[in-house]
């Protein structure tokens, strides 16, 4: 028998107790948007749900958990991309990678705070919007975004002291 830390063990709660709670959401999502479909009688199940997490361990040691997937309630139908962080504390960077199939870099537009990335695109029937809190905070200004087959990768300098800002990102 494995014996883990108390340590181990309040990361595992923790990780399951979030886990918990984004079933919980689901839930709620599904069935508001069965009454909203009955009420309305738009049907919001014509095409496959998305839904899905991505666990991983964070720079610290602890366990991660990243949703996305397809908003259920409201008529906008944009999906939140699946994204990871990668901090490179040697050359002070922190790469932000989101899986955008299906659009061209003219249809995402990308902002950046010291905390936290806004991201949205949209071409035809993919659509796809996601709010990222940083790990790391960040110089928006030294922003700078590639996108190839479908991949987007968002670099930002990582910055000790930094002053409330905001800048847009271009993709090159």
């Amino acid at each position: 028998m494995v014996k883990l830390s108390e340590d181990k063990r309040r990361n595992l709660r923790d990780m399951l107790d979030e886990l918990d709670h984004f079933f919980d959401d689901f839930e709620k999502s599904v069935e508001e948007a069965i009454r909203s479909s009955v009420n309305t009688g738009q049907k919001v199940f014509s095409r496959p749900v998305v839904a899905g997490m991505a666990m991983g361990v964070g720079p610290e040691g602890k366990p991660t958990i990243h949703f996305f997937g397809d908003k259920l309630v409201g008529p906008d139908g944009f999906r939140a991309p699946i994204y990871e962080q990668v901090l490179d504390e040697k050359d002070g960077k922190l790469r932000l990678l989101v899986e955008l199939p299906g659009v061209e870099k003219e249809d995402i537009q990308i902002s950046a705070l010291e905390d936290k990335v806004s991201l949205a695109a949209e071409n035809g029937e993919r659509k796809y919007k996601i709010e990222v809190p940083l790990e790391r905070e960040i110089d928006p200004e030294s922003g700078t975004a590639t996108l190839r087959n479908g991949l987007l990768e968002v670099i930002f300098g990582i910055r000790d002291n930094t002053n409330k800002g905001y800048r847009r990102v271009t993709i090159v």
